[in-house]
């Protein structure tokens, strides 16, 4: 690489001088003198980097006015010709075939280097290029010609198939020469938010033009607000005043998955290799010029680098998109090569994506390191996240790690420490050292500046992110008590899976891309709500996740929108799913300004002290814990902290209550006789909250309190710099309607406030007592939300019955008179929409006017069935829900395997109007059902036997009975010649619902789908989510005969 210089000559020689005594230690046989399987594939391929490892810095392109020279790496091919082009492909204006030339062997003396080269004299500057390799693999008959793009290209034209010859000089935004990484001293003061390029902007609210909206160009613009109304900041400007110190962007080099030249609601992560040293194109205003995506792509970097923040690039360098011929240019260039092969000759698969790269050969690692330092010079990216991390050997990782540090040793890096499926590798590396997987149990073998993601603490906070609905420490789950007590202390202090060298080893975080949202993963394990709806203990729990993760050692992350309450609707692998579902809906800013403000000031608290921000073991010791072992089940935890650091608090007392009632806590440490609280359940910063005298606190269920001795808080004298305003909800009398919510921001910036979405829709607002929209200032401010009682239509409208323009008393006494009357009345006096008129519509129009509340209506709805001594008994608790009077309610039957309604005994009305007064009574009567069960899978591409794991819930939820022969992994389902289908049937025992994992006997095994009720469904496998063990869609109808097929629906306990 032009960039890197020559920084790995020495390296590489140590990679070639030590493998060279390894592989001509083994011959090329199928098994060794201990029987041991030899994987002749490995060897011969090994053996290329041996003979052939190469250490220039000039592969790829290398131009100049007067010159471009070619040159690949390719020792196994017997032929190599270079294809030139006018443009990226043959469907664009001006297209044409610039003529081919054979290229010819780089000799170094008499020796031949295993490099292709070829020169084309002029400026050839911006056009493009392929080659087309014949070549053999390194062991085996397979001989292979292709046309591919340049592993070395630096840009391409549109998708990526034509390499382009750039001068790169050409592709720096205004002020390039100016930009400087953004380096923190300690990798553990990183604050990252993982963002996806097209999430940050997609979305109107964002304030972006129209036609940066998903694009690099997006994070350019400054100064945006809210859906453009110049009040409260989004994007770049909304991090800095959040504390985000670290954007941690998905893949942005050129993946494979988005058609470039396509429409803009294509949607993907992006973990899809095509060209690594390339930007996506389908960010840049023009996928066709290879030269803007380059230019477009420093712009972004330099925008975020002149607000201070650092650019973390997420990379995968474990897979490639492809290993075929004709979509991998890796594959193209040395068959066999640059990845792993097993000894039966097929390509190992740790990824779970179909291959894995072979980080541990001489070429594939240079490639790596030579790619890496390629970003670090070029686009100035200040650090790495790996993807996969464990299919990258641990050598190969510190090689990096020293290259790294020769530019600044405060540059980045960490990733993902497991693997996506089971990798197979050589016992030792190219350079005859022992091959370690850079996996989380191999932490000691890697620089303790090389950090691995703690799922632990994640696991432990929200649930199992392989279970949207298991519940975490904060929702009252004491079993995952274990996983956050290890994270405290970034992993260093105790074994839980594996440990951290020290807390710059660790990541601490709740949510990621990958699986549910955080506040996803709440709503459905613990609040029951609708995805994207406000719930006022969803938003507590997502506080206390903040409180956990800025209490605890290591880098803290967060998922773009995790302080906000961003929703992905359930969806728990939207990797290729819509923009819509996948976009950061900028309006939550104001809907969640609260939790918002609660980040924002737990950041400030982490920032503050260092015994949080640590990178050393030095403050182990200081955090004291009281009660329960960190390793054990607990629904709290409380520990002092004590610090040294001139300027900083002294000490610090944490308490998590993770238990659904409040807890009483009295502290181990007695010597502090007043403490300052700065963090509770609803408001966290650097300004006082309360004092609280002496040991005892009163912790609320599903929160946290951190609070200073009050000597150091006020010797310290921190200055938050945030105003506050408090937001009130209340009914014309004064009566509290909720708890009032406090919203903190920069003093001088813009805020916004919304009214209180969980405030029953019988109250409406009457009036605004203070300003919805405001500055932030020293002066703490009010908005007070006044609402009035819901008048139903029908009293609008028609309550005037005497006609005579105001409806008061009168009225009453008109309608009494008509009903004595006995004459026909008008319908529209039925007031409470009981479906007539009579005395009680006037007692609710008298009531009205008494000022009395006549609103509300109320819907109770039962589900009975009779056990065998014939007693009846409620199939499921009875369900009671409110409305707003004259407006519709629909009810629905509930659905268990074993019961079916009894159709003898409908009720009467299923849906209707609420009505005032009397409550509405819905029964739904059941009988004994069938229960035979059919289930019928079928895959989209491959053609496995499935087998499945069925267990049973009774009424309750609980696991009750195994219908699948009760060892694992079950029984395979069997194919029907008759209807293309895997069939799978049994009878179901009792009554409740059913449990599904499905595998190929074992392998690939899908996560637990549960608490289906069908008799019979559809089951498709997607063959391209295997890896995910999401990859299962039931339908209640078979959806090759009707496309609308519905989705199966299941029960919730």
């Amino acid at each position: 690489m032009r960039s890197t210089k020559k920084i790995l000559a020495s390296v590489l020689a140590v990679c070639m001088l030590a493998s060279t005594s390894v592989v001509t230690g083994f011959a090329a046989s199928s098994s060794d003198n201990t029987g041991a399987v030899v994987n002749n594939y490995a060897l011969a391929a090994r053996e290329l980097g041996t003979k052939y490892g190469y250490e220039g810095d000039d592969l790829g392109a290398v131009y100049s006015p007067e010159k471009t020279v070619f040159k690949l790496w390719s020792p196994t091919a017997t032929e190599v010709t270079l294809n030139r082009y006018a443009t990226g492909s043959d469907s664009e204006k001006g297209a044409a075939d610039l003529g081919k030339i054979q290229m010819e062997k780089l000799m170094n003396g008499n020796e031949w280097t295993g490099v292709w080269t070829a020169t084309v004299k002029g400026d050839i500057v911006n056009t493009y290029y392929t080659y087309t390799v014949t070549a053999n693999a390194p062991y085996g008959s397979v001989k292979q010609t292709a046309e591919t793009q340049d592993i070395y290209s630096v840009a391409t034209g549109v998708n990526g198939k034509r390499s382009m010859v750039c001068d790169l000089s050409k592709t720096n935004p205004k002020d390039w020469n100016k930009d400087k990484h953004v380096l923190l001293d300690k990798q553990t003061d990183s604050q990252v938010w993982e963002i996806h390029v097209k999430d940050f902007s997609y979305d109107k609210s964002s304030g972006v033009s129209d036609k940066n909206r998903g694009k690099y160009l997006a994070f350019t613009e400054t100064g945006t607000t809210l859906n453009g109304e110049g009040n409260m900041s989004t994007c770049i400007d909304y991090l800095k005043q959040l504390g985000i110190t670290t954007v941690q962007i998905n893949p942005f080099y050129d993946f494979q998955s988005v058609n470039e030249a396509g429409s803009d609601d294509q949607f993907n992560w992006g973990y899809d290799p095509q060209n690594y040293n390339v930007p996506e194109g389908s960010y840049s205003s023009n996928p066709y010029d290879g030269n803007v995506r380059v230019e477009e792509c420093k712009a972004m970097i330099k925008a975020l680098h002149d607000a201070g923040i650092s650019v973390v690039m997420d990379v995968v360098y474990n897979h490639t998109y492809s290993c075929d011929k004709d979509d991998s240019c890796f594959q193209a260039s040395v068959p066999f090569y640059y990845h792993r092969v097993k000894p039966d000759g097929t390509f190992s698969n740790g990824s779970g994506c179909g291959n894995e790269v072979s980080s541990d050969f001489l070429m594939t690692r240079k490639y790596i390191i030579d790619s890496c330092m390629y970003w670090i010079n070029e686009y100035h990216i200040d650090g790495f996240r790996f993807d996969l991390m464990g299919l990258i050997d641990t050598e190969t990782m510190n090689l990096l790690r020293d290259e790294m540090d020769k530019v600044d040793p405060r540059l980045t890096i960490w990733g993902e420490g497991w693997t996506g499926g089971t990798s197979v590798y050589e016992k030792t590396t190219c350079t005859g050292a022992a091959f370690y997987p850079a996996i989380q149990k191999n932490a000691s073998k890697l620089s303790e500046r090389v950090a691995f993601f703690n799922d632990k603490i994640r696991d432990g906070i929200k649930g199992s992110v392989f279970d949207i609905k298991e519940k975490g420490f904060i929702a009252g789950n004491a079993s995952n008590a274990k996983n956050v007590g290890s994270g405290f202390l970034a992993n260093t202090t105790i074994n839980n899976g594996w440990k951290a060298l020290s807390p710059a080893q660790t990541v601490s975080y709740a949510a990621c891309h990958d699986n549910a949202t955080l506040y996803d993963q709440i709503t459905a394990s613990f609040t029951g709500e609708e995805y994207g709806k406000r719930n006022e203990s969803g938003v507590q729990l997502s506080k206390m996740a903040s409180a956990i993760l800025n209490t605890s050692q290591g880098a803290t992350f967060y998922l773009a929108g995790d302080e906000m309450a961003r929703t992905k609707y359930g969806d728990t692998n939207s990797y290729k799913s819509s923009p819509e579902i996948n976009k950061i809906d900028w309006n939550n800013i104001s809907k969640y300004a609260d939790l918002v403000s609660y980040y924002q000031g737990m950041i400030k608290i982490k920032q503050s002290f260092t015994p949080f921000n640590t990178a050393t073991n030095d403050y182990a010791s200081a955090f004291n814990f009281f009660g329960k072992n960190l390793s054990g089940m607990a629904n709290s935890f409380t520990y002092v902290v004590t610090n040294n650091v001139e300027g900083e608090w002294n000490k610090v007392a944490v308490m998590h209550n993770g238990g659904g009632i409040e807890a009483k806590i009295t502290l181990g440490d007695t010597s502090v006789s007043e403490w300052v609280v700065v963090a509770d359940k609803d408001r966290a910063g650097l300004s006082k909250i309360t004092t609280v005298k002496g040991s005892k606190f009163t912790v609320p269920a599903n929160s946290s309190i951190v609070a200073v001795d009050k000597e150091s808080f006020e010797k310290a004298a921190l200055k938050d710099n945030r105003g506050k305003v408090t937001v009130n909800f209340v009914s014309g009398n004064g009566t509290k309607l909720a708890e009032p919510i406090v919203i903190q921001g920069e003093i001088g910036k813009g805020y916004q406030v919304s009214p209180c979405i969980e405030i029953e829709n019988t109250y409406v607002i009457d009036r605004v007592i203070g300003s919805e929209t405001g500055v932030y200032s020293d002066t703490p401010q009010e908005v007070t939300y006044v609402y009035k009682n819901y008048v139903p239509e029908s009293i609008e409208k028609y309550g005037d019955v005497n006609g005579d323009g105001i409806t008061n008393i009168r009225d009453v006494t008109a309608l009494q008179k008509l009903l004595a009357s006995g004459a026909a009345i008008d319908n529209k006096f039925d007031f409470n929409y009981d479906g007539r008129v009579d005395v009680r519509d006037a007692s609710m129009l008298q009531k009205y006017l008494g000022g009395y509340g006549v609103g509300k209506g109320t819907v109770e709805v039962n589900y009975y069935y009779n056990d065998a001594q014939g007693n009846q008994k409620n199939l499921t608790p009875s369900v009671t829900f409110t409305g707003r009077v004259g407006e519709d309610f629909k009810t629905d039957e509930y659905k268990v395997i074993g019961y079916d309604l009894d159709k003898s005994k409908l009720p009467e009305i299923t849906e209707g109007k609420f009505q005032y007064g009397s409550k509405i009574v819905v029964n739904y009567y059941y009988a004994a059902g069938s229960l035979d069960v059919k289930l019928h899978l079928k895959h989209t591409s491959e053609e496995w036997a499935p087998w499945l794991w069925v267990w049973g819930a009774d009424l309750e939820g609980k696991d009750k009975g195994n219908y699948s022969g009760g060892t694992w992994p079950g029984k395979a389902a069997t194919m029907n010649a008759d209807t293309g289908w895997y069939d799978y049937n049994f009878t179901y025992n009792g009554a409740g619902s059913y449990n599904v994992i499905v595998s190929n006997n074992k392998a690939t095994q899908t996560k637990d789908y549960k608490y289906y009720v069908e008799n019979e469904m559809w089951i498709i496998i997607d063959d391209s989510k295997l890896d995910t063990g999401d990859y299962l869609t039931f339908y209640t109808e078979n959806p090759e005969v009707n496309p609308n097929a519905p989705i199966a629906k299941t029960l919730s306990y």
